[in-house]
């Protein structure tokens, strides 16, 4: 586990961060970026409505305070408009700089770009001829996280990634890249009685690292 070394949170402390939605087949996602840090966070979604959106936001919000991260500016297109207030009311809550009309915040557009053509480059990499919405999902996850383990060009470090900057986490290859997305495993089945002629192990897909330390 790694702090936030006391430069970077010196000189870094006040963040502007982008936030919009995009989708993938028909899925919403929320995506926020911010700038110097460089840290990409996605929510999948289940629908648009403003306390969907909102408690989207509060998550990643009180994501970067944890790590002694203020918010300073949200720039967000003007669908966003109906938050402006509520986003504004919480406490150290951000000023929303909405977009004019006909324009879009460019640091985030660019993002979503990049995001979307690293899940089709999964997705092609699949031997499925169709796969199911968690997949999908999950496809969209994974090209985040590895955007966010490796120090990106103009960032605010040249040897720390953003993931580790906003959690502390380094990157392992037995930990998180030792299974490939999609790749088929025989996973253990705890279910099964021990005196059970059932097999003990199920037929799975991997998705992704559990999130634990381990």
């Amino acid at each position: 586990f790694v702090k936030v070394p006391s430069a970077i949170l010196k000189l870094h402390r006040y963040v502007t961060l982008a936030a919009d939605l995009f989708f993938v087949n028909q899925i919403p996602f929320f995506l926020t970026y911010s700038r110097r840090i460089c840290f990409t966070a996605v929510n999948h979604i289940t629908d648009r409505l403003l306390k969907t959106i909102f408690k989207a936001y509060h998550e990643i919000h009180y994501f970067y305070l944890k790590r002694g991260f203020h918010i300073t500016t949200l720039n967000v297109d003007g669908e966003f408009a109906p938050l402006q207030v509520p986003i504004q009311s919480m406490p150290g809550g951000p000023k929303v700089n909405l977009t004019s009309a006909n324009e879009h915040v460019p640091e985030i557009e660019r993002r979503i770009r990049v995001v979307k053509e690293r899940a089709r480059s999964f997705r092609h990499s699949l031997p499925f001829n169709r796969i199911p919405k968690l997949l999908t999902i999950h496809i969209v996850f994974v090209a985040v996280k590895l955007l966010n383990h490796f120090p990106p060009k103009g960032g605010i470090s040249d040897t720390i990634s953003p993931k580790t900057i906003m959690t502390g986490e380094t990157l392992d290859y037995k930990t998180h890249l030792s299974l490939q997305l999609g790749q088929y495993c025989q996973v253990h089945e705890d279910d099964t009685p021990r005196n059970s002629q059932l097999p003990r192990t199920q037929g799975a897909i991997r998705l992704g690292p559990s999130g634990n330390i381990q």
